[in-house]
């Protein structure tokens, strides 16, 4: 729930709700010198609410599965191999995150902000490059120490009764919207 409090967030959702009365729809409604409509407003109040959600959702989810239960719903599939990259990958997310902040502040310590495009081509190479040769480093550890995401038993993934409700709650609301868009 760390993403409530960062100031980008609010901004991505005020300004999805901010523009639409002024970008969707007739003008129907004057607002001092401007004419806006609230079929916009209602279609910027409608995409904010469904980016909140779906970012909240994507950020709950991923705070609540453990990288074990990632490997196992991929196992379960039948796709070893991409489950053990999907939780590599989520589980360097953070330390990627960290080298592109290095390399911002490197560059803009560097005067790099007064040319823009030039600072963004440097920051682009430059994360690409440590991106490639850490992933190069993860997988040269892997090597080393002789693992092969097919060996092994698989893992489990027990299914318990609060999965079961959730899978009913979205069926029925699944079920629930397609009649009422008939």
């Amino acid at each position: 729930m760390r993403i409530l409090r960062r100031p980008r967030f609010w901004v991505f959702i005020l300004s999805a709700a901010a523009l639409g009365p002024f970008l969707i729809g007739e003008p129907n409604v004057p607002l001092g010198p401007f004419h806006v409509s609230w079929e916009g407003l209602a279609a910027g109040i409608e995409m904010a609410g469904r980016a909140s959600a779906l970012t909240l959702a994507f950020s709950l989810g991923l705070a609540a599965l453990s990288l074990s239960d990632v490997v196992a719903v991929f196992d379960r599939l039948g796709l070893r191999g991409l489950g053990f990259a999907t939780a590599l990958a989520m589980n360097l997310l953070n330390t990627l995150r960290e080298m592109a902040t290095v390399t911002w502040q490197t560059i803009r310590q560097r005067g790099g902000v007064r040319r823009p495009l030039i600072a963004l081509r440097l920051f682009l190479i430059t994360t690409i490059a440590n991106t490639l040769r850490y992933g190069d480093e993860v997988v040269n550890a892997a090597t080393v120490r002789a693992f092969d995401p097919n060996k092994g038993p698989p893992a489990s993934l027990p299914l318990r009764r609060a999965d079961l409700w959730l899978a009913a709650a979205l069926i029925g609301c699944s079920g629930l919207l397609l009649m009422l868009q008939k």
